[in-house]
């Protein structure tokens, strides 16, 4: 299966981009799989994770390994880029939680859990956690998905339940050595250490050097999981910073460029225009509207 011919998406069947920052969505298997007779072709998505856990009935998992049975009460982790396509059986009951890391990193807790996801590679990862995480992974998932029905869609609701619903999945993986990083380049190695260095270091040669490989590598591995070249990733990464600073905080715009590493503010805004299609100020002023 070749990941050039494999359909992109947001959220599956659409590629409205709007929403990538700060993202984040959870619904019911049976949302969006039994209108499609609980059947989603092959696809990938360029800039979320996913956490698929079946709770009642089965599905099969198809990738580039093959295709998997997946029983009740295990989750599928489905890291950015990576391909899957499901069959269910009817009725099927669980959850899909979409998310961007971004979103994820909003938290001191959660930085250390976007760490230890962007060592799993580039492939479908399955876990079955124990009874007692089980139950409290289940719980998670219901209210943050009873909140999300009922429209309270509020970022700071969801990221701690998200944080303890990671943190319950990925229990003892380190040590246990239960999800190996797939061999070779790892997208989010180089997401790792942009988040690390963006602010200073702002060259594919100088990621490319970190992680042992010539820029051209780099930026086909860039392109293949996210039509994005290493130059373009790191200047998204500072686009990032700003919009999240700019939504969350209340720093002059100018104080915001300082930090972000811009000599000059007026710099910083016409690079912020060019890549959003509006202003620092017009942006802050959408995200408190």
């Amino acid at each position: 299966m070749h990941t050039a011919t494999v359909p992109r998406y947001h959220l599956y069947g659409e590629n409205d981009r709007a929403d990538d920052f700060d993202f984040f969505h959870i619904e019911t298997i049976r949302t969006r799989s039994a209108p499609l007779g609980w059947s989603l072709d092959a696809h990938s998505h360029i800039h979320l994770f996913q956490c698929l856990m079946i709770t009642a009935g089965e599905g099969r998992l198809t990738d580039d390994t093959g295709e998997r049975r997946i029983a009740p009460d295990t989750i599928v982790f489905t890291p950015p880029g990576v391909v899957h396509g499901w069959e269910f059986t009817p009725d099927t009951q669980g959850y899909v939680v979409s998310f961007t890391h971004d979103y994820l990193a909003g938290s001191d807790d959660g930085r250390d859990l976007v760490r230890l996801l962007a060592g799993q590679g580039e492939s479908n990862h399955l876990v079955v956690p124990s009874g007692d995480d089980r139950l409290k992974i289940c719980r998670y998932l219901q209210e943050m998905a009873e909140e999300f029905e009922n429209g309270k869609r509020r970022r700071l609701v969801f990221r701690p339940l998200m944080t303890l619903l990671l943190a319950r999945m990925f229990a003892g993986a380190e040590e246990a050595g239960e999800l190996d990083a797939a061999p070779g380049f790892s997208l989010f190695r180089f997401r790792a250490l942009v988040d690390t260095h963006f602010r200073s270091e702002r060259t594919p040669e100088f990621y490319a050097s970190e992680m042992g490989m010539p820029v051209a590598r780099l930026n086909r591995y860039c392109r293949l999981f996210t039509d994005r070249t290493a130059a373009q990733s790191i200047r998204d990464r500072i686009v990032l910073e700003a919009k999240r600073q700019l939504a969350f905080s209340s720093l002059p715009v100018s104080e915001i460029a300082y930090d972000l590493g811009f000599d000059d503010p007026a710099y910083f805004s016409r690079v912020f225009r060019k890549d959003t299609g509006e202003s620092p100020q017009d942006f802050r002023n959408r995200q408190k509207a």
